[in-house]
């Protein structure tokens, strides 16, 4: 496990709860002032909240936190902490004298690595205590019950995590992005040479090779993966994008979980890509979009790179160093 050196634009603060004990957690993005925010739902099994307020049609403008957590959808409470928080601070959408704190939220399913404790508003609190600028990477936050390469269960699985980058275009525009790893397919390096993912066996450190399994596989009745499986990217720029755009350049980001992960986009994994605009210049919403591609596809490796399995599944850093 690491600290990223990733830039986060001036007005985003990371707040983090990383439950070691029960292996599970809560990650927290807070938006100093508010921002504008779009989603693109890449996977069938996604479990949210107040996610309608990301629609281009919907009245509120702007959000003021995002929350990922584990926990499945009991992870959702988590949520209420961060909007008692931000309430606390007198922080979110003023209507007419009432402050009300936008935050959508999302959870992955980490039930089968966490004890069954599950993130609850507590958490979501304890989380928005600690935010700054700080990045953690590996097994942190919401990523700390994260894990990959789960078909044959996960006593074959190895450890995931949650992973961050950052870029600069030429003029100066800011890109970063936050994922939380949680996938069914194994994570792949440019050459498609596995990293992490479903080992042939328990103690094995060999790769079972997902993708080739389920072609080699394509008649067999009997395998039924099951909607336990999540990444969640957030993408942030300190350029000006409306909701639209925003969904355009989060569809774009999400061609990086498709690099990174193999399979990628299965129907009972509950991928979700967010996009964020801080800032108010001008920027090409296709440079921003590639960018956030290889930002995506960069964060889901480093991810995986850092994890901790906790002495219970191996991580990258446990297969490589035995």
């Amino acid at each position: 496990m690491g600290t990223a050196d990733a830039r986060l634009p001036d007005t985003v603060f990371l707040g983090e709860y990383t439950d070691r004990i029960n292996r599970t957690g809560v990650s927290v993005l807070y938006f100093e002032g508010g921002a504008i925010a779009g989603m693109y739902k890449y996977g069938n099994a996604t479990s949210t909240r107040q996610v309608d307020s990301l629609e281009s049609s919907h009245a509120v403008s702007r959000i003021d936190a995002l929350t990922l957590a584990g926990g499945s959808a009991f992870g959702l409470d988590a949520c209420c902490g961060v909007m008692r928080w931000l309430r606390e601070h007198d922080k979110g959408t003023d209507l007419r004298g009432i402050r009300i704190p936008i935050v959508p939220g999302a959870v992955l399913f980490d039930l089968r690595f966490s004890t069954g404790v599950t993130p609850d508003c507590t958490m979501g609190y304890a989380a928005c205590s600690t935010l700054g600028k700080i990045v953690h990477e590996g097994s942190y936050g919401a990523g700390t019950g994260a894990t990959v390469g789960k078909i044959n269960g996960i006593e074959h699985a190895m450890k995931g995590g949650v992973g961050s980058a950052s870029g600069k275009l030429s003029d100066g525009t800011l890109v970063w992005v936050y994922v939380v790893l949680n996938a069914f397919g194994d994570v792949v390096d440019k050459d498609r040479k596995i990293l992490a993912g479903a080992r042939k066996e328990k103690n094995s450190r060999d790769f079972l090779d997902t993708a080739h399994v389920i072609t080699g596989n394509a008649g067999d009745s009997t395998m039924h993966p099951v909607p336990e499986n999540t990444t969640l990217c957030v993408v942030v720029t300190d350029a000006y994008f409306d909701k639209s755009s925003l969904r355009a350049i989060a569809k774009m980001a999400s061609a990086g979980i498709a690099r990174a992960v193999s399979p990628a986009g299965m129907s009972f994994d509950g991928d979700i890509v967010f996009a964020v605009s801080t800032g108010n210049q001008n920027e090409a919403m296709d440079v921003v979009g590639v960018l956030a591609a290889d930002l995506v596809e960069e964060a889901i490796r480093r991810a995986a790179l850092h994890s901790d399995g906790f002495g219970i599944l191996p991580s990258y850093g446990d297969i490589q160093n035995r």
